[in-house]
């Protein structure tokens, strides 16, 4: 009898290579038609376009827009929003590097040198520098992610019920370890988002904190929690603004000087390389998220560095290093949270939250079930860069324009467009006033520093880990909490909350003691 196959090993290098081959062709064609590769080209344009206005960051970005998908069969929906998804990055660069305001936190690292180049008049090379460095990590990271989400969906199929409740778990967990806010507040968030996930009607026939009202038998409906806190919030928060930004500046569109910045990522490569396997590593990491991965790879390139004295003055080593790890990000949050199901970053969750409105479960077996719609959405993924590359270059007027965009305009607009959006989901008024209610919460919880992410990857987890602690109750009995201390996976997950969290608090304790003296 032969050998099984070691559960790390790929499945194109083992026992089914022409299964894997056979998969793969079969995302090339689903991808690879007049109206896939259309939305392929429209969600790269629009990422871009909505990354580059500040404030609109890449999770408000793909759930406003996530309401176009209702129309649309899975694999296109979805190919749409992971094009959006892999574009918005490198348009918050955009304005990083022209006004020193970046689209969304990931792009704050990118700001540093970015802008320092646009002071000396070389924003042209500092935005070739950032186009080419994402689309390089951006490409490294998916096509990392063709060749081995086979790998990780076996590994996963090993899991019990025990490590998949801890691992979901950890996902609103890392949140509070790694967010920039109050650690306290950041799983307050996350632990209400679970409790507000589990409400509807349990799979013993017992209604659960549903206050009689039908709409709520099925549970909070992910669509008008996803709208309300990432966009309605942040609406609220741009109206007291006249413009999106105060002054726009015209983008550089000087194609040498593009083209300039490219072959200098490529003199590069270490860093490149470096910072793109840096930011898989951090994007496989439930809820950790780009702007971890950006500033990770930024200190470590400086320290690095045999200039680092040149770091926020203007270094293109920095730009690299930033920018290829904040989009090789995205393919590591992608694959945790295809065969996972735990959300890898606030954009992903928002994904995720459209493939359960398709009817689909994402998890281990998705690899197995639907093949077409994995490889479909990672190779969608890849045809984005060289698409993303070519709009950055000739998008970029249209892109300074959406800075100068009178905020009396944009927040009706956005606010029209997700009322309707929430509401053609069930037709249903009570998911309008839903989506307002939760975009108030959202917007004084920005107020007053607690987490809308941690919210909604609360309220995405909370089945999961419903499911999967009933399981382990089911299995091990009276005795199901020493479950946890039995498994060595278990015990590693156990130990990894449990140092992450103990240095988050000792980090809040430290930040505090200046203020206290």
């Amino acid at each position: 009898m032969p050998a099984s196959r070691p559960a790390w090993l790929p499945v194109f290098l083992a026992e089914a290579p022409m299964q894997f081959l056979t998969d793969l062709s079969a995302g090339f064609d689903a991808v690879f038609t007049l109206h896939a590769a259309g939305f392929v080209l429209l969600g790269t344009l629009l990422g871009i376009i909505v990354g580059a206005t500040p404030g609109l960051s890449s999770g408000m970005a793909v759930a406003v827009l996530l309401p176009l998908t209702f129309t649309m069969d899975s694999l296109t929906g979805l190919v749409f929003l992971t094009s959006v998804y892999v574009a918005v990055t490198y348009g918050g660069a955009v304005t990083a590097i022209m006004l020193n305001t970046p689209g969304a936190p990931e792009n704050a690292a990118t700001a540093l040198d970015g802008h320092a180049l646009t002071r000396l008049g070389q924003s042209g090379r500092a935005l070739g520098v950032a186009i080419a460095a994402s689309a390089l990590g951006g490409l490294l990271s998916y096509f990392v992610m063709l060749f081995g989400i086979s790998s990780v969906a076996s590994i996963a199929l090993t899991f019990g019920p025990t490590e998949i409740f801890l691992i979901a778990l950890s996902g609103v967990m890392i949140l509070g370890a790694v967010g920039s806010g109050s650690p306290a507040k950041i799983l307050a968030s996350g632990m209400f988002g679970l409790l507000v996930g589990t409400i509807g009607i349990v799979p013993t026939g017992e209604w659960r904190a549903t206050f009689g009202e039908p709409y709520l038998a099925d549970g909070v409906q992910i669509v008008p929690v996803l709208i309300g806190m990432f966009v309605v919030a942040e609406l609220l928060v741009l109206s007291h603004r006249e413009t999106v930004v105060d002054a726009a500046t015209e983008v550089n569109r000087s194609i040498g000087a593009t083209v300039a910045g490219f072959r200098e990522v490529l003199s590069h490569p270490v860093t490149l390389l470096r910072s793109s396997f840096l930011g898989m590593g951090v994007g496989l990491i439930p809820a950790a998220g780009a702007t971890l991965a950006a500033f990770s790879s930024y200190t470590l390139a400086r320290r690095l560095s045999r200039e680092p004295e040149r770091y926020g003055k203007g270094s293109i080593e920095g730009i690299v290093a930033a920018e290829s790890a904040n989009n090789a990000c995205s393919g590591g949050a992608l694959t945790v949270s295809l065969v996972l199901g735990v959300p890898g970053s606030v954009a992903t969750a928002v994904i995720l939250g459209a493939l359960t409105m398709q009817g689909l479960q994402p998890g281990p077996m998705m690899v197995v079930q639907q093949p077409t719609l994995v490889y479909g959405l990672v190779i969608a993924a890849i045809l984005s860069q060289p698409v993303m590359v070519l709009f950055a270059i000739l998008a970029g007027s249209v892109m300074s324009r959406a800075l100068t965009i009178s905020t009396r305009v944009l927040v009706p607009f956005l606010l029209m467009l997700s009322i309707y959006g929430t509401f053609a989901l069930r037709n249903a008024t009570f998911d309008v006033w839903m989506t307002l209610g939760f975009g108030v919460l959202g917007y004084f919880m920005k107020r007053y520093g607690y987490s809308p992410a941690a919210l909604v990857m609360g309220v995405i987890l909370a089945k999961i880990t419903d499911a999967e602690l009933v399981r382990t109750m089911q299995i091990f009995g009276d005795d199901w909490y020493f479950a946890f201390f039995q498994r060595p996976i278990s015990l590693a997950i156990l130990a990894i909350l449990t140092a992450s969290l103990l240095r988050a608090g000792l980090g809040a304790r430290r930040r505090r003691l200046p203020s206290d003296e």
